[in-house]
């Protein structure tokens, strides 16, 4: 299902239209729109409908796999844009995959008429990690979306480095920011990261003495997990999501109140441009309270139609702790949920019939989600454990299937 990319027939077409006609350029006069497509029309294998759900799913996944280009290795994080060029859909994917390993990092570019057969970019891997940056050991959770405002595509995305992975006094950690008008050439925000999760740490004089031996509420309401997404209107205006533990939860589990990690919930964020953002601490607008979230939220995808917004998350149940590094711990037992919201974004509600039943191995594996409206369809991308194999399956979610 993957190819690499070659200047001939629609590949043609598809890297013409990227290179003037996705930019939206005002100078052109070209604007780019939401496709209407019916997927069974223009792909190879049919879509299957899950049984007593909204959801089908595409016969032949996964549509992107290992990529085999000589650069990297399995699929990590993946984010995707669609939209239509000279009349045609255009579907975007940017990945990451690992070159050298752990800690050294490569983001890939491919694309697809169809959104199942890609085609990688010969240039590929576009950048990779920076030996001594903020982000070198990890790249990850990246969400694109195009910014019709400034003309460009706004890349967010996880990065940390480690330093001394014995001691995490020297972690960074946050949410990066890259721009590009081609979605090929990637400037990085200079005032990365836009969000340091240092800062949100509380010191030891507060934490024993204040917190501890006065008893007052700490100074810092959240820790923050990662990013999960980001979404931007018409306007040009961004908002997005964060994981994030409340501090007192936290402050529980070093007490011994709870023996795990606390759970990550899921934060509103607002941008007052893309390297400005404002988190709503107060509450968070979801939280796991149930056994399939326990522990929180890993990745998260927000798509909007007919006035409703789609939040597809993936929750987990348990906590795993890397004793090898600093404090590492990750997400185990994942599943895709969804919430929905009726006033942009303010309360969500979760689906009773969650988890989706998309995860193909128990316990659940499911690693990331890429969700965009095309047409009246909801189209999910969702990386999974194939076989023992990190991929990316496609997934049809029709809300007016409940109307029937």
């Amino acid at each position: 299902m993957i190819r690499q990319l070659q200047m001939t027939s629609l590949a043609a077409l598809i890297a013409a239209a990227a290179s003037f006609g996705v930019a939206c350029s005002s100078d052109t006069g070209l604007r780019a729109t939401a496709p209407e497509v019916d997927p069974n029309d223009v792909t190879e294998c049919a879509f299957l409908p899950v049984e007593g759900t909204p959801l089908s799913q595409y016969e032949c996944n996964p549509v992107f796999t290992n990529t085999d280009e000589g650069w990297g290795g399995d699929v990590g994080s993946v984010g995707f844009h669609v939209t239509q060029v000279l009349g045609h859909p255009f579907y975007q994917m940017w990945y990451t995959s690992s070159p050298g390993g752990y800690g050294n990092y490569g983001i890939g570019y491919a694309v697809s008429a169809d959104g199942t057969d890609w085609e990688t970019d010969s240039s590929n891997p576009l950048f990779a990690s920076d030996t001594g940056a903020w982000d070198q050991d990890s790249f990850a959770g990246q969400v694109v979306v195009w910014d019709p405002v400034n003309d460009q595509y706004v890349m967010a995305y996880q990065g940390f480095n480690l330093g001394n992975q014995q001691d995490p006094g020297d972690d960074v950690w946050g949410l990066g920011i890259s721009t590009s008008a081609n979605g090929r050439e990637w400037v990085k925000h200079p005032s990365n990261p836009v969000i340091n999760f240092r800062d949100f740490e509380i010191s030891e004089d507060e934490l024993f003495f204040d917190i501890l031996i006065l008893g007052q509420e700490p100074s810092i309401k959240i820790k923050p997990c990662w990013p999960l997404t980001m979404t931007i209107n018409a306007q040009g205006i961004l908002r997005g999501y964060l994981a994030a533990s409340r501090w007192t939860d936290v402050i529980d589990q070093m007490n011994g109140i709870t023996s795990t990690p606390a759970a990550c919930h899921i934060y509103s964020m607002a941008a007052i441009d893309s390297g400005n953002w404002v988190i709503a601490d107060e509450e968070p607008v979801l939280s796991g309270s149930e056994s399939y979230d326990a522990k929180g939220v890993t990745a998260a995808a927000v798509a909007e139609l007919n006035g409703v917004q789609y939040m597809f998350y993936v929750g987990f149940e348990e906590w795993y702790e890397d004793t090898g590094t600093s404090g590492l711990i990750s997400a185990q037992r994942t599943t895709l949920n969804l919430a929905t919201s009726t006033d942009d974004g303010v309360t969500w509600v979760k689906d009773p019939n969650n988890p989706l039943p998309v995860n193909l191995t128990t316990p659940g594996q499911v690693s990331n989600i890429g969700a965009q409206v095309i047409g009246n369809r909801i189209h999910l991308w969702v990386g999974d454990n194939y076989e023992g194999n990190s991929a990316i399956g496609y997934f049809l979610y029709e809300p007016a299937i409940d109307e029937d």
